[in-house]
């Protein structure tokens, strides 16, 4: 059946071709695109007219909500719709008495001569396409020497009751709230660990908490700082001092990075790390390539930033063991480009990146005088001889770096929110103009207890590590037990990234297993271009919820897929 949708959508550069790779990426033809004008001069509407089934135009409208420009999506079928389209047709009129016949047909389908020429005519008809159609036919015995058809536009008949209406809805929301904000979904990790904080027999694979307590020196730190009446005030907006020269002395001696205690700046999480990364740097409509799959934090972050800053996505090659191909990212590099961003072990498929792979990174950034954002976060947690490799370490390779680094994954200390940034002083000097505006300083308590985090005992880091390589395993061997499902390995982090066969819609799959199987994992596609038909699952939990859990992923998945 054909259906019309209408999406209405801000006017950012770069939306049409991400709207038109989503219509691909799902196999669907379109027959028609028109975008138009509408009353508010920021918003645009795009008309698509598609013949397919209803569950599957059911799926698009829900993926259209996903593109963060997108405002409103209505699907109808024609007899909801007032549906126009225009037709420009030149034909050759050689003499006399063929111009009064095409004149005539032009006259039956109500057409408007647009022009005459010496030896023909340009007509000009709207109306359905079935019309547009019948008067090409009649006309073109006469010899059609041009014919231009516009996509559909389309208004519908009655208001619709399950939405409200698109015009002043959309104004009194657009002065209400953020129209990026408002675009915005929580993320999927968190909406599915929601639906799984509501049935306590709902097995978590979804966030990426680590099962373990901060270590007890970290805690004990924590309660002297307090003790001693330290954490009662404000402290420097940068961080403690003795924090950040232990953060300097870190980043030499376990990453090979070269910087003075000033070039870093304490955070309230990775997180708050990155925000402010992206609103230092970024100007609106700059783009920014992902290479993806990647963190989806990141991904709304860049957007929120600055009015839209546009993602650019360049998958990994699953194929390859998720290897980089540096000629693919050079080919997204153009004029608008301001950084890369990395995630480096990856979260989510577990990339460790190779030294060859990085030292390309940094020759394109070089080549194009760009930033490479990196992000650290699972840093330590590397298996089977992977290498970690901080990418500011490298030679050239610093003066375009801004690295972002935690504490929460590494020492357990999820609940503290306390990262750091290692950038040139220049930059710094600049992020820290947005992070003393966003959050003063870190918590105080936090930065003492990061400060015994770092200079104390490490033994429990790697006690973390060995028990996620036994996790690991409780995963790649429930993996042997289905066809269904297939893994490459992760070489760190603690994620498997796991492919669904069959190319199944993996979000509809990630509902399905909290409803029917009592099992939370993050559907892929959360993660941008190339995590569609994936599923994500943390083997951050403890050991007998995760056997449990992956056994009811696996007797769902091989009874139903």
């Amino acid at each position: 059946m054909k259906y019309t949708i209408t999406a209405f959508v801000e006017n950012t550069p770069g939306v049409l071709n991400r709207m038109s790779d989503m219509f691909t990426r799902r196999k669907i033809n379109i027959e028609s695109l028109t975008v138009s004008e509408t009353e508010q001069p920021e918003i645009s509407r795009f008309t698509v007219l598609v013949n397919e089934s209803k569950d599957k135009i059911e799926k698009v409208v829900k993926q259209l909500y996903k593109i963060i420009e997108v405002v409103r999506v209505y699907e109808n079928t024609d007899e909801h719709l007032i549906a126009k389209e225009i037709a420009l047709i030149k034909v050759y009129t050689k003499t006399p008495d063929e111009r009064r016949t095409v004149e005539d047909i032009a006259t039956i389908f109500d057409a408007h001569i647009a022009h005459v020429g010496n030896d023909y005519l340009i007509l000009e008809k709207s109306g359905h396409e079935n019309e547009i159609r019948s008067l090409f036919l009649m006309l073109k015995p006469h010899g059609v020497q041009e014919f231009v058809q516009s996509g559909r536009i389309a208004v519908q008949k009655e208001k619709n009751t399950d939405d409200p209406k698109i015009t002043n809805d959309i104004v009194q929301k657009i002065k209400d709230t953020s129209r990026i904000v408002d675009g915005i979904e929580v993320s999927a990790i968190k909406r599915l660990q929601l639906m799984a904080a509501q049935d306590e027999n709902i097995i978590s694979l979804a966030q990426g908490i680590p099962s373990f307590d901060t270590p007890k020196n970290i805690r004990e730190a924590a309660k002297v700082a307090i003790d001693k009446g330290l954490c009662d005030r404000y402290t420097a907006g940068y961080g403690i001092e003795p924090l950040r020269q232990a953060l300097r002395d870190k980043v030499k001696r376990d990453n090979h990075i070269e910087a003075q205690a000033s070039q870093i700046i304490v955070t309230h999480g990775a997180i708050e790390a990155m925000i402010i990364t992206f609103i230092g740097i970024l100007n609106p409509r700059d783009e920014i390539i992902f290479i993806s799959p990647d963190y989806a934090s990141h991904i709304t972050q860049a957007v929120i930033a600055h009015y839209g800053a546009r993602p650019i996505y360049v998958p990994l090659e699953e194929d390859k063991d998720w290897k980089l191909d540096p000629s693919k990212l050079e080919g997204a590099v153009n004029q608008h480009t301001k950084a890369i961003l990395i995630c480096n072990p990856s979260n989510p498929v577990g990339k460790v990146f190779t030294k060859k792979e990085l030292e390309s990174l940094v020759e394109i950034a070089k080549r194009y005088n760009l930033y490479i954002i990196s992000d650290e976060t699972y840093e330590y947690f590397t298996f089977d001889g992977s290498r970690h490799i901080s990418v500011a370490s490298l030679p050239g390779a610093a003066e375009h770096c801004i690295s972002i680094f935690s504490l929460s994954k590494t020492y357990s200390m999820t609940g503290w929110r306390i990262g750091y940034s290692v950038t040139t002083q220049a930059v710094a000097n600049q992020l820290f103009k947005v992070h003393d505006s966003l959050v003063t300083c870190p918590t105080a308590v936090s930065q003492y207890a990061a400060l015994e985090a770092i200079e104390g005992p490490q033994n429990a880091v790697d006690e973390f590590r060995s028990i996620y390589i036994r996790r690991r395993q409780i995963v790649i061997d429930a993996l042997k037990k289905t066809n269904k499902l297939k893994l490459v390995t992760p070489q760190g982090g603690y994620f498997a990234f796991i492919k669904v066969e069959n190319d199944i819609d993996d979000y509809e799959l990630a509902i399905d297993l909290v409803k029917h199987a009592a099992v939370a994992v993050v559907p892929g596609s959360a993660f941008g271009l190339g995590g569609e038909h994936h599923i994500r699952v943390s083997f951050g939990c403890e050991d007998e919820n995760l056997i449990e859990g992956m056994k009811r992923l696996i007797a769902y998945v091989n009874k139903t897929l």
